[in-house]
């Protein structure tokens, strides 16, 4: 029989992740929809069989001729490896002291599944290129990808820590990475690969380089319009999440990066260590206890509160202890900014927040989320596009000529130009062309005024003398 074909042992028992569970697992999930993944030679128990692989979520389904097995990858350990007699790469699944491997060309299937496992080859794939941040727990460097140059950042914890904290901190960096995983939005922090050394994990996503949000609000003198694409960006990012029946309920200036400084749309909500997961299971309708209920409702209005704090700190260049804030708005205690002057704000915005900060609307409020939010009259401002020259000319009828020069009239101008034309438009006399003026021009602003009363009176003095000399002809006939 064969033997394994990795040359180094395997370490899943003494796993950071190990559950104590085996490596296949004898649930049923026959309710998913899984995916033809390929066929592959797997290796398992010193049997080689010829398996077909399925994936729905982080459950692999392995078939073969005579039965189906399960395998939840999600916190297994995944290892490239090589066959040794035939040079083809393939990898291995391990868990709890159990391992499979599995050989075969389509190996697609890498990219799916390596964000649920967990790697150990860290030091070699990644060069450390300077620390970034921190955290309570952890340290933030940026890193660089020894193959393809591309850069990353990468969170570290020292398992040491973990274990020794309370359960508490354990379970904050378990359930980051399980929040991490499920998520795939522009406007939230992207997970790429989870490895584990001797001493430490690591958590490596996408490298935030705008700098934080709150530094930029400081440094720059926003528009109106600018502090609507942030906000308006952040809530459909909260919107997304609440989809997913997730919520961050811990939504402050710490944790909203920029992904580029030069476009505010690129806002991240990161730091998923506190958020909640409410089962679509327990949502769904009629499966809700009354306490659950309640519970959603909570957690829905403090990220709801939080985002709105954020807002109005960016619009009234105020800082506020946003804990503390939330904590009294859910208490529905209003006093702490009932001093907002929101006459100094467009409508629109004033009663935003007089929606969300007063007691006028606390009905409103109980049963608000993001998408109400979205369709408020604040977010449809920035729908409406400002006027341009190409947005006019896209507007003007087909029978006017477009202009081409810079000092283009405005639309209403030339409209009046054009109408005073056709008015004062002379009928043919003894075989002359139209005297209507039809043709493009392209005065400047400046001149506009004055071209228009200048075409004005030559076709008045025009009309005069070419009726005049009709008379004449017809007296000497």
């Amino acid at each position: 029989m064969k033997k394994s074909t990795c040359s180094s042992s395997d370490n899943s028992k003494s796993s950071f992740f190990n559950d104590g569970n085996q490596l296949f697992t004898t649930s049923s999930y026959e309710n998913l929809h899984f995916v033809d993944q390929g066929i592959f030679q797997m290796t398992y128990q010193k049997k080689i069989i010829i398996v077909t692989i399925y994936m729905a979520d982080s459950i692999l389904k392995i078939s073969d001729e005579k039965t189906d097995r399960y395998i939840d990858i999600e916190n297994i350990c995944l290892k490239g490896i090589i066959n040794q007699k035939n040079k083809q790469f393939g990898f291995r699944l391990s868990k709890n002291g159990q391992y499979a491997e599995f050989f075969g060309i389509q190996l697609e299937i890498l990219n799916k599944i390596k964000i649920y496992m967990i790697q150990s080859d860290f030091q070699s794939k990644y060069k450390v290129i300077k620390k970034v941040g921190s955290g309570y727990l952890s340290q933030v460097y940026k890193v660089q990808n020894n193959m393809n140059g591309q850069e990353f950042a990468v969170k570290i914890y020292e398992k040491a820590n973990l274990i020794k904290s309370n359960s508490y901190e354990r379970e904050l960096c378990m359930n980051e990475i399980r929040i991490l995983r499920q998520i795939n939005h522009k406007g939230l922090l992207k997970l790429y690969e989870i490895f584990e050394g001797e001493q430490n994990i690591y958590i490596v996503t996408e490298l935030l380089e705008g700098g934080p949000i709150k530094q930029y609000i400081i440094n720059q003198d926003l528009t109106e319009q600018e502090m609507m694409k942030i906000m308006k960006s952040l809530f459909v990012s909260l919107n997304y999440l609440h989809k997913l029946n997730i919520y961050h309920t811990d939504i402050r200036f710490d944790n909203i990066i920029l992904r580029d400084s030069m476009d505010l749309e690129s806002v991240c909500l990161i730091n998923y260590g506190k958020a909640v997961q409410i089962p679509q299971r327990t949502k769904t309708l009629g499966h809700m206890t009354s306490q659950e209920e309640g519970a959603l409702k909570f957690y829905m209005k403090k990220d709801i509160y939080s985002l709105s704090i954020i807002m109005l700190s960016i619009f009234t260049q105020k800082f506020y202890q946003e804990n503390q804030l939330v904590d009294e708005l859910l208490m529905k205690n209003f006093k702490n900014i009932s001093y907002i002057e929101y006459m100094e704000l467009s409508p629109p915005f004033r009663r935003f927040f007089e929606m969300i900060f007063t007691e006028k609307y606390q009905k409103q409020i109980d049963s608000l989320n993001c998408e109400n939010i979205m369709e408020l009259d604040v977010f449809k401002q920035l729908n409406n596009p400002r006027n341009s020259k190409i947005l006019i000319s896209q507007q003007l009828p087909n029978g006017l000529a477009r202009r081409t020069s810079k000092y283009a009239p405005r639309f209403s101008q030339r409209e009046k130009l054009e109408q005073s034309l056709n008015i004062i438009k002379l009928p043919p006399i003894n075989g002359d062309t139209s005297t209507s003026t039809d043709k493009s021009y392209s005065p400047s602003p400046q001149s506009d005024r004055f071209i228009s009363n200048q075409l004005t009176n030559i076709l008045k003095a025009r009309h005069f003398y070419q009726r005049k000399n009709a008379l004449k002809q017809n007296i000497l006939i």
